[in-house]
Parts: C-alpha cells; sequence; structure tokens
C-alpha cells in the first residue's frame, strides 16, 4: 500500500501521527477547522486520539481522546507530525469549539503554541489538580 503524498500546507481533513509523552503513546491529531486569527496567523481546531492521561473523572481513570483543542501552527512543527491521509472532521469537537469560541470572543481564551506532549502534560495536570509549576 503506498503512502498518501503529504500535503504542502495544513488544512482541515487531515489526519496525522504525533509525539506522545512516552514510547508507545503515538496519538493521532486530526485537524477538524482551520480559521484566520484577528490578529493574524492561523487557528487549527484539533481531535487528539489515542491518549494515556490520568483522568480521576472517568470510569477507569484514563482519558483517551480529546475531541477539541486550539492550536497553531507552532503545535505542529513542535510535535513531529507524520502525515496518515485524509479524513473527515470529527463529529464531537463542535461542543468544545463552541464553548472555547464563546471564551475566546470574550477574551477569557486563547490557544496553544506548545507540543502535543506539552499540552497533554498540561491537561493532565489540570485534571489531577497539579500545579502546573510542580515536577
Amino acid at each position: 500500500m503506498s503512502q498518501p503524498p503529504v500535503p504542502t500546507d495544513y488544512a482541515a481533513g487531515q489526519l496525522w501521527r504525533c509525539n506522545g509523552r512516552e514510547p508507545g503513546e503515538q496519538p493521532t491529531l486530526l485537524i477538524n477547522l482551520v480559521e484566520t486569527h484577528p490578529l493574524g496567523g492561523r487557528i487549527f481546531h484539533i481531535t487528539l486520539d489515542g491518549l494515556r492521561v490520568r483522568h480521576p473523572g472517568l470510569p477507569g481513570g484514563v482519558m483517551t481522546r480529546l475531541a477539541h483543542a486550539p492550536v497553531i501552527e507552532q503545535t505542529f512543527e513542535r510535535s513531529g507530525m507524520v502525515y496518515i491521509g485524509p479524513q473527515a472532521p470529527a463529529a464531537d469537537y463542535r461542543k468544545g469549539y463552541d464553548e472555547w469560541r464563546q471564551a475566546f470572543d470574550a477574551g477569557h481564551a486563547a490557544s496553544f503554541g506548545v507540543s502535543v506532549p506539552t499540552i497533554l502534560e498540561i491537561l493532565e495536570r489540570r485534571l489531577n489538580g497539579i500545579p502546573l509549576d510542580q515536577p
């Protein structure tokens, strides 16, 4: 089976594999929507799958999917992206997107520019009440 050609630009409907936080954790990253930021640049609304994020509020205590995260292109550059192929946007990202959009428009939300492993670390710490400045 041949590999699909690697796109020359990031766009909605692309599925990528990216770095996780540990060997064996190789999340997939699906670009659902691309928006132009009011101050320039683009915001990519992604879904991450194949995660192992500790989450005390879930049965089994592990979150395997993050339906929505807003990122900028630097996230892709820092995350060891490998193109898998085209895929339709995830149906479940809209709820998180709508909440983010409302907060963003009110000046209370932004987007990530750090690597996917760093996003996962931030998420896990927040879910478990661990301050970001503690090792």
